[in-house]
C-alpha cells in the first residue's frame, strides 16, 4: 500500500520531470528563439544591441526618427552597415554565417527615435542540459517520496 506522501511525491515528480521533458522536446524542434521589440529613445541617445545569429537566419529592423546613425556589424561583412539615415530606415538581412550581430544606433536628430525589431537569435547551448536536470529532479522527487512507503525492518 503506498502511503500519502508517495502518491503526493510521485505526483510531483511525474510533473516535474513532464514539464523537463516537453521543454527538452521544445527546444529541440525549434533551435532558434524569435525575438520581437519596439523601444523609444529621446534626443542624444544611443543604443546596443548584441545577439548570437544562427547560420541562415533572417533579421529586420525598422528605425523611425529625425536623423540617427546605424552601425551594424555582421559576422559575414556583406550586411555591415555604417551610414546615417533620416526620418526611417528599413533594414533586413539574412546571416550567412553563424556568430555575433552588434547593432548600435545614435539619435543625432531633434526628435526621439522608435526602433521595431525581430530577430532570430540562437538558444543559450546550456538549455538541453537544463531540461535534463529538471527531469532528473523530478524522478529524485519520486525516489525519495517512494521511501516513505518501504517497511522498515526489525529494530528501527
Amino acid at each position: 500500500m503506498l502511503n500519502k506522501f508517495t502518491i503526493i511525491g510521485i505526483i510531483i515528480g511525474s510533473a516535474i520531470s513532464i514539464l523537463g521533458a516537453s521543454s527538452m522536446v521544445t527546444s529541440l524542434n525549434s533551435p532558434n528563439e524569435i525575438q520581437e521589440d519596439t523601444a523609444t529613445f529621446g534626443i542624444g541617445d544611443f543604443d546596443k544591441i548584441n545577439f548570437n545569429a544562427p547560420a541562415n537566419s533572417s533579421q529586420s529592423l525598422i528605425i523611425t526618427g529625425d536623423s540617427f546613425d546605424v552601425k551594424i556589424t555582421t559576422p559575414d561583412s556583406s550586411n555591415d552597415v555604417n551610414a546615417s539615415f533620416k526620418n526611417k530606415a528599413n533594414l533586413s538581412w539574412t546571416s550567412i554565417t553563424a556568430g555575433q550581430t552588434i547593432i548600435t544606433i545614435q539619435n543625432t536628430g531633434d526628435s526621439e527615435f522608435t526602433e521595431s525589431y525581430k530577430f532570430e537569435l540562437e538558444r543559450d547551448p546550456l538549455f538541453f542540459t537544463y531540461s535534463i536536470l529538471v527531469i532528473i529532479a523530478g524522478v529524485v522527487i519520486i525516489g525519495f517520496s517512494a521511501g516513505f512507503s518501504a517497511r522498515k525492518p526489525k529494530g528501527f
